[in-house]
C-alpha cells in the first residue's frame, strides 16, 4: 500500500442479520437487514451512500444463481435499498477482503464519499454447501476432483505436512478449536453460542478429509454482514470512534508489507483476527503474519495464548469456526468493533491495533491494519 494512504479511510458503521443454519428466507432480506443496519449504525440515511462493494456470486454447487434469493448483486442492493447518489459500484468475486480494499481505493481517489461493503451468504434447506448438480467435472478440476483432490484435500494435505514437520497434533488443533468456541459464546450472532466443545466431543468427531474432522471446518450458513467506509476527515464528524485503516497488504506473502504499510510494530498489535475457513489456518497466518516463528504456531495457540486475556487475543468473535462462514466479514466487522471499543463483552482492554487477516494458503491474502489513532 502507498503510505499516503495511511489513516486516509476508516470504518464507521457495522450492520448484520439474523445468522441461521439453513431457511427458505430470500438471501436479499438478510442483506438488506444488515446494509441498512450498517448505514443507521454509521449515523447516515441511504441518500448519503454513494459507493457499493459486493460479491454477487452464491459459492456453494447447488446453488440456483437467482439474484435477491441466493446471491445478490450491487443492482439488487441498490434498487432494494433505494440508494439515489450512486456514484460507484462494483461486484467482484471472492472474499470480502477484495470488496473492501476496492472501496478504501475507491474513497482514496474520490469516486465516492460514503462506500458500502456487503456479504452475504446462503445455505438453502433442501441442498447440501457445495453439493454439485453435474455429474461432470470441467476445467482444472477433471484432472483433480475425481480423484478427491478437491479444495479440501488440497488443505488437508497441507496440515497434514504441517503436522509431521513441526510435530503438532492433534490435540494441539483443538486449542485452536475450543479458543473460538469460547469466544463464541460472547457472540450474540454466533452459530455456536451455547454449545460448548470438549476433546472428548472434537477427537470423536468423524473425519471429513482426514487430518480434517468436522470440527476443524467452518460452520455454512445464511446471513449478512455490512460495513460502511469513508474518508478519515467525514468520519470525524459522525458518531462512532472511527476504526482507521493504517495499511494494507495483497500478496501471498503479507506479513512484513502490511506492519511496514501502517508503521505499526508487531509489539503494537493487541489483537488477530485471522481467517479461520479451516482451522488450521489460524497456525499459518500466526506464521505469514511473522506473529511466530515458522513451525511455532501450535505452541503459541497452548495455554490459552490466544484466548481473550492470553497473550495475542485472536479472532474474538469465534470466527468462522464459531459465529459462521461470511468469507471475512466478520472478521473485519470484529477488527472494527475491537479498535471502536464496541465488542462488549469481548472487548480486549487498552487496545489501539488490530490486524485483520483473509485467504488461505493457495491465493493472495489480504492483510489489514485497523487502529484506534489517525
Amino acid at each position: 500500500m502507498d503510505k499516503s494512504m495511511r489513516n486516509k479511510t476508516a470504518i464507521v458503521g457495522v450492520g448484520y442479520s439474523d445468522m441461521v443454519r439453513k431457511t427458505d428466507r430470500s438471501l436479499g432480506s438478510f442483506a438488506i437487514e444488515a446494509a441498512m443496519q450498517a448505514i443507521t449504525d454509521a449515523g447516515l440515511k441511504p441518500k448519503d451512500i454513494d459507493g457499493y462493494a459486493g460479491t454477487p456470486v452464491a459459492f456453494g454447487g447447488g446453488a440456483m444463481h437467482l439474484d435477491g434469493v441466493d446471491e445478490i448483486s450491487d443492482r439488487y442492493i441498490i434498487s432494494s435499498l433505494g440508494l439515489p447518489n450512486i456514484r460507484w459500484a462494483l461486484d467482484i468475486n471472492g472474499l470480502t477482503s477484495i470488496s473492501l480494499v476496492q472501496a478504501m481505493q475507491a474513497l482514496a481517489v474520490g469516486a465516492c464519499d460514503y462506500a458500502l461493503v456487503v456479504r452475504a451468504m446462503y445455505n438453502p434447506v433442501g441442498v447440501r454447501y457445495n453439493q454439485s448438480r453435474s455429474p461432470e467435472a470441467g476445467g482444472p478440476g477433471q484432472f483433480t476432483d475425481p480423484y478427491g483432490l478437491v479444495p479440501m484435500g488440497r488443505h488437508a494435505q497441507w496440515l497434514q505436512r504441517y503436522m509431521h514437520d513441526s510435530g503438532a497434533t492433534k490435540e494441539d488443533l483443538f486449542n485452536v478449536v475450543k479458543a473460538l468456541r469460547d469466544h463464541a459464546q460472547l457472540n450474540p450472532y454466533a452459530y455456536w453460542r451455547g454449545k460448548d466443545i470438549t476433546l472428548e466431543d472434537y477427537l470423536a468427531s468423524r473425519w471429513i478429509y482426514e487430518p480434517l474432522c468436522l470440527f476443524d471446518c467452518d460452520m455454512p450458513l445464511t446471513g449478512a454482514g455490512a460495513v460502511v467506509l469513508t474518508t478519515a476527515e467525514r468520519a470525524k464528524d459522525l458518531p462512532n470512534p472511527p476504526a482507521y485503516i493504517s495499511g494494507f497488504a495483497s500478496t501471498y506473502e503479507p506479513g512484513e508489507a502490511v506492519f511496514e504499510a501502517s508503521g505499526i510494530g508487531r509489539d503494537e498489535v493487541q489483537a488477530a483476527q485471522l481467517y479461520d475457513g479451516y482451522i488450521h489456518m489460524i497456525w499459518f497466518w500466526l506464521e505469514k503474519l511473522g506473529l511466530c516463528g515458522k513451525g511455532e504456531a501450535y505452541k503459541f495457540t497452548r495455554d490459552g495464548g490466544i484466548s481473550l486475556g492470553g497473550t495475542l487475543p485472536v479472532t474474538t468473535f469465534g470466527g468462522s469456526q464459531g459465529e459462521g462462514r461470511l468469507h471475512g466479514m466478520g472478521h473485519i466487522r470484529e477488527g472494527a468493533m475491537q479498535v471502536m471499543g464496541r465488542a462488549g463483552e469481548r472487548q480486549v482492554p487498552d487496545l489501539e491495533n488490530c490486524i485483520v487477516a483473509c485467504g488461505f494458503e493457495s491465493v493472495p491474502g489480504h492483510a489489514f491494519m485497523f487502529s484506534r489513532g489517525s
